[in-house]
């Protein structure tokens, strides 16, 4: 079994601007740098023997190269116990658009479609139990976070290997606009 998703890696100057945040929240832990990106799709654990499979309908994908920016802060779930500390996306036509094609390819290779609605955005930092006051300052000190924009041309097949010390996540192909 392998443990797939697809992404678009951000860039390391956005990256930067973002690494750590959340930091300075009791019981919030950081998402390191290397493992900063932006989910298009969650495959889960799957035979290796589909990888193939799945690699060459992503390869049939087009789409013309996008712009976007990070913008606004927030946590997941929305009602209850916070758990996820994450930054939006904007715009987000384009990205819903290159979403929906690999949802919809991979759906024809038997991966099931997510039933939940896709909420564009880049995990900060995982939470437990983080004092509601110390999320809610956080929250209200960075809604106005906006990076500068930054191009997006290409998106990748990625492993995800469970490990005692954290994920680690292993670029498996890259897929370019055109």
């Amino acid at each position: 079994m392998i443990r797939l998703f697809v992404a678009i890696d951000i860039p390391d100057s956005i990256k930067k601007r973002v690494e750590g945040m959340g930091g300075s929240i009791p019981r919030a832990y950081p998402v390191p740098k290397e493992q900063l990106h932006l989910t298009l799709k969650f495959i889960g654990n799957i035979e290796s023997s589909k990888l193939r499979d799945i690699q060459e309908g992503l390869e049939e994908i087009s789409f013309q190269p996008f712009i976007l920016s990070l913008r606004d802060v927030g946590t997941f779930p929305p009602r209850g116990t916070p758990r996820v500390l994450w930054v939006g996306i904007d715009p987000q036509e384009e990205l819903c658009l290159l979403r929906n094609k690999i949802e919809k390819t991979l759906f024809t290779r038997s991966i099931p479609k997510e039933k939940r609605k896709y909420s564009p955005h880049i995990t900060l930092a995982r939470l437990q139990n983080s004092p509601i006051n110390r999320l809610h300052q956080f929250l209200a000190g960075n809604s106005l976070l906006q990076s500068p924009e930054f191009p997006v041309d290409r998106f990748g097949l990625y492993s995800s290997q469970l490990t005692p010390k954290g994920a680690i996540h292993t670029v498996l192909r890259t897929y370019f606009s055109g």
